[in-house]
């Protein structure tokens, strides 16, 4: 979704730290280190008012920006031939999850929003009633890319900056463990304590890993990596391998109410790197040169994750961990958006850039994370395993694109008749 000319605008680089730098989610996170400046231009859109109809020629002078619900953000008109590879794209991936979207979707009342911005008290993606056609006709359709132009509107929030974004990535990571203590396998993976809510904070990570929680009988699985363990508390899902080489699958349960702090940060703190040295195998490397400190680090980072087995995923290993749609997460398909501004569950187009090549493609908001802020920060999900982990720990694009679909009914609803 490019656009040349005086008209495009790029977006303005910014120090965001995010992960092992600080900002971290509890479900998941993001890519660790500090981000890398990459500008893009912007395309031509035209910020829209509630009620009035886009205007038809890019050259016209833009209607007065709307009052958001959420501060600091406008909603742009967006049109298909505007992203940046969608008319030779494959849509069907993002057909086949929002087939199954659609049946939590569509269970929302009729007259009810499913989520997100709203435009003068509308919702801008729509309600039950309004995603009633688009569903009903997913289960049938066989063109992808004529469906989604038939029942859908794109649109990009972000006023002068509509429609870029800052993309992270994030995997599901596959640890070596057992199902009971023995040899390595000496540091445990906790399910949700029953008294968790009975005290606020709850034990920190130093207590818990001092055996705050010994005797509980709440120990899941027991793993041989330490600082293996600690990511896969920022991911929030993963896969075990047990000896036996069958994998089970684990997702977030919950977490000890303590703030999260990057140790990436704490070793910046420390003078033990600089800023833009920190990454996973930095911090990997310093705890291998330094082993006696690896506690003391991974202490510095109070809060914790619980986590559940995920028994409906075992027997599939092609499925991705449950996202917080309550849905399965399908390989660079799904991000993790922020729903303040996104309803979950909608079609969003991304643009991005990634080490293993351009993305440039329909998925779905399937998922949430604490570090995703805002209508231009996404989490792209890469799948399983080292090469996805390798992908996500380094994908950092701060100029790309995220566009949201929405239902043409409640996009007409707010702005008119789309042309």
């Amino acid at each position: 979704m490019r656009a040349a000319g005086p008209a495009a605008r790029r977006l303005a680089a910014c120090a965001v730290l995010l992960s092992l730098l600080g900002g971290c989610a509890a479900r998941t996170a993001t890519g660790p280190g500090d981000i890398a400046t990459a500008d893009r231009p912007l395309p031509t859109t035209v910020p829209l008012t509630p009620g009035a109809r886009p205007s038809p020629s890019p050259s016209a002078a833009p209607r007065p920006a709307p009052v958001p619900d959420v501060p600091e953000d406008t909603v742009q008109a967006v049109s298909f031939d505007a992203l940046e590879g969608w008319s030779t794209g494959d849509h069907q991936p993002a057909l086949a999850a929002l087939r199954d979207a659609c049946e939590k979707i569509t269970d929302k009342p009729a007259d009810s929003g499913i989520g997100g911005q709203k435009m003068g008290g509308a919702p801008l993606f729509g309600t039950g009633a309004d995603w009633a056609a688009p569903c009903r006709d997913a289960a049938n359709a066989r063109d992808a890319t004529a469906f989604f132009e038939k029942h859908f509107t794109p649109v990009a929030l972000g006023g002068a900056e509509g429609g870029t974004a800052l993309f992270t990535a994030y995997y599901e990571p596959e640890l070596r463990g057992s199902r009971t203590r023995g040899g390595p396998y000496r540091f445990p993976l906790y399910a949700k304590p029953d008294d968790l809510g009975d005290r606020t904070p709850y034990f920190d990570r130093a207590a818990i890993d001092a055996g705050a929680l010994d005797g509980r009988g709440l120990e899941l699985f027991w793993l041989d990596n330490p600082v293996e363990s600690f990511f896969l508390h920022i991911q929030g899902s993963g896969r075990i391998r047990l000896q036996d080489g069958s994998v089970a699958r684990v997702g977030y349960a919950g977490k000890n109410g303590h703030p999260y702090k990057a140790i990436g940060r704490t070793l910046v703190e420390w003078e033990a790197m600089e800023l833009d040295q920190v990454s996973k195998e930095s911090i990997e490397a310093w705890i291998a040169a330094n082993p006696d400190r690896r506690d003391e680090l991974l202490g510095t980072n109070p809060s914790y994750v619980f986590f559940v087995e995920r028994e409906e995923l075992n027997a599939d290993p092609t499925l991705g961990p449950i996202g917080s749609f309550g849905q399965p997460l399908p390989s660079q398909r799904a991000i993790a958006i922020d729903p303040r501004y996104y309803a979950l569950g909608i079609p969003m187009w991304v643009e991005l850039d990634t080490p293993v090549g351009p993305m440039r493609r329909l998925t779905l908001a399937l998922d949430t994370g604490g570090a995703i802020k805002g209508s231009r920060r996404a989490d792209f999900f890469f799948g399983s395993g080292d090469g996805a982990g390798k992908a996500a720990g380094s994908t950092r694009d701060r100029g790309g694109t995220l566009v949201a679909l929405t239902p043409r009914a409640a996009y007409e609803r707010i702005f008119g008749p789309a042309s």
